[in-house]
């Protein structure tokens, strides 16, 4: 039996200033200085909130710097040449997903600890260790599993509310792949998983469930700008616990599939690109994975969900073209994600389901 360690991120979820009135006791301990690392929307919502919350700790900000619009290994370079970056103890990594692995990136680079304030709520890279890298062209190109994630997560439940509701929604989009693929590739081997996996298996339905019952409710109030307890219920299900899964399971086996493979080989196409989010073509992917594995209760289930709030269905919906689909499925199937399977996933398996899908929209 070999050795294993677990570090988890802790986190605190509240409203507006509140939210960071632990920052300084929380913080302090690894040192005086900190650098801000964020979008540019992203620092601007949370840089008066850090500004107020370090008063009186003893924490001095040497800057807030922008993390370059892409999760590059390039980006990551770049920062942490800057002196604000070089001479801090710590950094702050804000906003969203892209900023947010850029700056788990630099800290992995320099040695040095790291806390999140997630500005949106898109994906659960706030909370886990996992980090997706990207060309500077927007493509992605690899993952790489830190030796720990974020030492704590700031989540202000009323600059979430705040933010364009479309990145709740393709958050919400993102977690139902780990309450679908988690399952799926790991089917066969529940008796073999250690409990590092096991857990996680057991927790990836806190992460699909929760959206399932508040994820509309939530997704209709962010419209307005209003903070609920649905809100909390489904932010809490698409970083915290979306997060755990995916830092404890094992990363290179059970924590995605073809939902993410179907992303990622999308990306070569330029309109996903230019104008769909990550967690937006990952539900699609998943539709299509449940469609290929037969999972036809489960897909119905989920397809009326997301028809309910608007996530894609069918190729139209992210200006694709069947036609176009080749390159994609021929990148999808290069991805890691698929290695790990109950069965061989195939191109030819996995572009029936695209078709076969168009089919089902056709009369549902």
């Amino acid at each position: 039996m070999s050795e294993t360690t677990v570090t988890f991120a802790g986190y605190t979820i509240g409203y507006g200033k509140e939210t960071y009135k632990e920052l300084g006791p929380i913080c302090s301990r690894y040192g005086k200085k900190a650098v801000v690392i964020g979008g540019e929307r992203a620092l601007a919502a949370a840089k008066p909130y850090i500004t107020e919350a370090v008063k009186g700790t003893g924490i001095e900000i040497t800057g807030f710097e922008w993390f370059g619009g892409v999760a590059s290994y390039e980006n990551a370079e770049r920062l942490a040449k800057i002196d604000s970056v070089k001479n801090a103890d710590m950094i702050f990594a804000c906003g969203g997903g892209k900023a947010i692995d850029t700056s788990k990136c630099v800290a992995r680079n320099l040695d040095k600890p790291f806390f999140t304030f997630p500005t949106i709520a898109a994906t659960c890279a706030s909370i886990t260790a996992i980090a997706v890298m990207y060309y500077p062209n927007g493509v992605q190109k690899d993952v790489f599993v830190g030796k720990r994630p974020a030492i704590h997560a700031f989540i202000n439940l009323n600059i979430i509310a705040q933010a364009p509701p479309i990145y709740l929604w393709a958050g919400i989009g993102d977690t139902l792949a780990k309450y679908t693929e988690v399952p799926f590739s790991s089917r066969g081997h529940e008796h073999e998983m250690a409990h590092k996996d096991a857990l996680p298996l057991c927790m990836s339905r806190m992460t699909g469930e929760p959206l399932l019952q508040y994820g509309k409710e939530a997704y209709d109030l962010v419209k307005q700008g209003k903070t609920s307890f649905a809100l909390e219920q489904t932010v809490l299900a698409i970083t915290v616990t979306s997060g755990m899964v995916s830092y404890l399971i094992d990363a290179f086996k059970y924590n995605s599939s073809m939902g993410h493979a179907i992303f990622y080989g999308m990306t070569v196409l330029p309109q996903i690109e230019e104008k769909h989010l990550h967690g937006e073509v990952v539900s699609y992917g998943v539709l299509c994975m449940l469609m290929m594995d037969k999972q036809m209760d489960l897909l119905d289930k989920i397809y009326k969900f997301m028809k309910s709030i608007g996530l894609p269905t069918k190729l139209a919906d992210m200006d694709v073209k069947i036609e176009e689909m080749g390159p994609a499925i021929e990148s999808a199937a290069t991805k890691y994600d698929i290695e790990f399977a109950p069965y061989k996933i195939t191109k030819e398996l996995m572009m029936q389901a695209v078709k076969d899908l168009e089919e089902y929209n056709k009369t549902h």
